[in-house]
């Protein structure tokens, strides 16, 4: 039988806190969504002043990159020749979203939505970081 690496508590609210400090620092008013490998939904935190689709936005951010196992923006590239994608998915090709890897497997995603593509990037990539420090 296999193991796999799951997230735990500590580690979710670790990746939540970091992005969040990463936003506030930013000054965005941001959601923060933590999904599993199969995209089914495990933290989400919306701060004050965040607008009303923001938490569709980062979950669909972070189920996208952890079923792709690749950065939600990826799938921007992948529309031009695979249009078919977002007809037949729920996929959002918006970046802001991550995998979150452990020992070279996917164990989840992170989704951030609130700021600029460059800045949900980046405080997701900031709760991403978080991981190893948990």
């Amino acid at each position: 039988m296999k193991n796999k690496p799951v997230l735990n508590a500590v580690e979710l609210d670790a990746m939540v806190g970091a992005a969040l400090a990463k936003a506030t620092e930013a000054g965005i008013a941001a959601t923060v969504a933590l999904c599993d490998d199969g995209g089914h939904a495990l933290r989400l935190y919306r701060m004050d002043g965040t607008g009303a689709m923001t938490p569709v936005v980062a979950a669909a951010k972070a189920r996208t990159s952890a079923l792709m196992r690749a950065p939600s923006g990826a799938l921007t590239a992948r529309l031009k020749d695979e249009p078919e994608l977002l007809r037949l998915t729920e996929y959002l090709p918006m970046p802001g979203g991550l995998p979150i890897m452990y020992d070279g497997q996917c164990i989840g995603g992170i989704g951030i939505s609130g700021g600029s593509a460059t800045q949900d990037e980046a405080i997701a990539e900031a709760g991403r970081a978080a991981l190893s420090a948990a």
